[in-house]
């Protein structure tokens, strides 16, 4: 069904793909693993035949059911022998057609019953395909995408990260219609940097380290004693971490105060009456499943979201409700972290241009040379070589372009970091450090985190506080004690 050989990729500067070779069996399922940057969704998007601007190819070839795929991949390919579910899946559903529309695209004609039962197949109500993509929350949006995908019954699905924007209970209701798919004969290739999603659902692990395999071999040897260091390290990250004592912080004032938070889309409530507080120097932790208004919630805070009552109050001041309205300073004091990146991004600015406006904007620096050195150290701070500020977004990884995006809300000098989902979309290793990062400057800054997540590890590692949201209510607020455990 698949055939790689010797697929050597390169971008202007450096080789991103250097001889990989694989193949798979009709049927068979694969995880490819491996930290951001290892070239794992180029070697995806060369299975359908696309490279990415600035990749090109200078050896090697991709074959699926004996049809070349590059340079040019054969019309008939896509979609009924092959399929794919992209990383980022704002990306995927068009923003300007209601889900119904999508999927009919995705099934070839126009039938509502089907679109409906496509939606039902991945866990989600049919009611959903009356929805703009925008009245979606990240994890609706992921398992509509994967719909889209299922449509034409594909032979092969690749698959970039499926399960990362999901909550526990969605990612079990993924993994369970894969292995669906998987019982139908449909082979697998599934990119990822979480080695627990594919476990049991996958017969192969190929282990990607700077554009080369440096293992492959059955899965539940890799997934119990992976023989490379790649594979140990990211098998490692994700055992629980030492959480460090911290004592509380009683009396302080609170940086952020939220008070009577509503908000809208349209006619559907979506958000009933928010309290909460940050205090300097703490992370409060906001989980619930998808869909339960809490990405709305940072918004409404960060003063994007319009139909939004209430009051977010920032050292006891009750700010605007829209960010245009606010003072320069308090727009640089509330910085929001989205799911994801392209929210944040523009495609056709460097890195550098992206880190540069709001330190020009929000900081008034104006001295290039101190510009520079700024940018060097924020780069520094996410782990990014300082070199990637003359990269565009379209030639970082997914997890790169994630922590460009931390880079940038750090840029402002916030008081408070919304951080949504911030995580999600990075390998087990890069997620601690960057865990790490917020934790330690929520110590060493006296800033005040808001964390949205579904991964109770995450809320394991940096959370003070913990808060459920759900149906757009909170139902329940837990401090959590010296040594944060839940």
């Amino acid at each position: 069904m698949l055939a790689i050989e010797n697929l050597k990729l390169n971008s202007p500067r450096s080789p991103v793909l250097r001889g990989v070779s694989l193949a798979a069996d009709a049927g068979e399922a694969l995880a490819v693993v491996g930290a951001s940057g290892s070239g794992k969704t180029t070697l995806a998007l060369s299975v359908l035949g696309h490279l990415r601007p600035g990749i090109a190819l200078s050896g090697g070839r991709v074959r699926v059911a004996g049809r070349d795929t590059l340079p040019v991949p054969h019309p008939e390919l896509r979609g009924r022998t092959v399929a794919y579910l992209g990383q980022d899946a704002g990306t995927t559903l068009n923003p300007y057609r209601r889900l119904w529309s999508t999927l009919d695209t995705a099934l070839g004609t126009r039938d509502r019953r089907r679109a409906e039962a496509l939606l039902r197949r991945v866990g989600l109500p049919a009611s959903l395909a009356r929805r703009w993509p925008a009245e979606l929350s990240g994890g609706q949006q992921q398992r509509a995408a994967l719909a889209a995908a299922l449509a034409r019954s594909p032979r092969l699905l690749v698959l970039d990260e499926p399960t990362s924007a999901l909550d526990p209970a969605a990612k079990e209701e993924v993994r369970t219609e894969l292995a669906r798919v998987r019982e139908a004969g449909v082979g697998l290739l599934w990119i990822t940097h979480d080695l627990s999603s594919v476990d049991g659902l996958v017969d192969r692990v190929v282990v990607l380290e700077d554009g080369r395999i440096v293992e492959d071999a059955p899965a539940d040897r890799v997934l119990t004693s992976p023989a490379s260091r790649p594979a140990a390290a990211l098998l490692a990250a994700t055992s629980p971490a030492s959480p460090r004592p911290r004592g509380q912080v009683l009396g302080t004032p609170p940086v952020l105060r939220v008070e009577g938070l509503t908000a809208t889309l349209g006619t559907r409530r979506v958000l009933e009456n928010i309290a909460l507080t940050v205090q300097p120097g703490r992370c409060l932790a906001v989980t619930g499943a998808s869909g339960s208004g809490k990405t709305t919630l940072a918004r409404c805070i960060a003063g994007l979201h319009p139909s939004a009552g209430g009051a977010v109050l920032l050292d006891g001041r009750p700010l605007p409700r829209r960010a245009h309205r606010r003072p320069v300073a308090d727009r640089a004091a509330i910085q929001l972290v989205p799911q994801s990146p392209a929210e944040t991004l523009h495609p056709l600015q460097t890195v550098r241009d992206a880190l540069m406006r709001p330190l020009r904007v929000l900081r008034g620096m104006r001295d290039p040379h101190q510009i520079d050195e700024e940018i060097e150290r924020l780069l520094s701070l996410v782990h990014l070589p300082s070199g990637y500020a003359r990269r565009t977004p379209g030639r970082l990884s997914g997890g790169q372009r994630q922590r460009v995006a931390i880079a940038r809300a750090l840029a402002a000098g916030p008081r408070v970091l919304l951080c949504d989902e911030m995580t999600s979309a990075l390998d087990s290793v890069t997620q601690a450090s960057v865990l790490d990062l917020v934790r330690g400057l929520c110590e060493e800054q006296s800033l005040g985190a808001l964390l949205i997540t579904h991964d109770p590890k995450v809320v394991h590692r940096v959370a003070d506080d913990v808060t459920v949201l759900e149906d757009g209510r909170l139902r329940r607020r837990d401090v959590m004690p010296a040594g944060r455990t839940i």
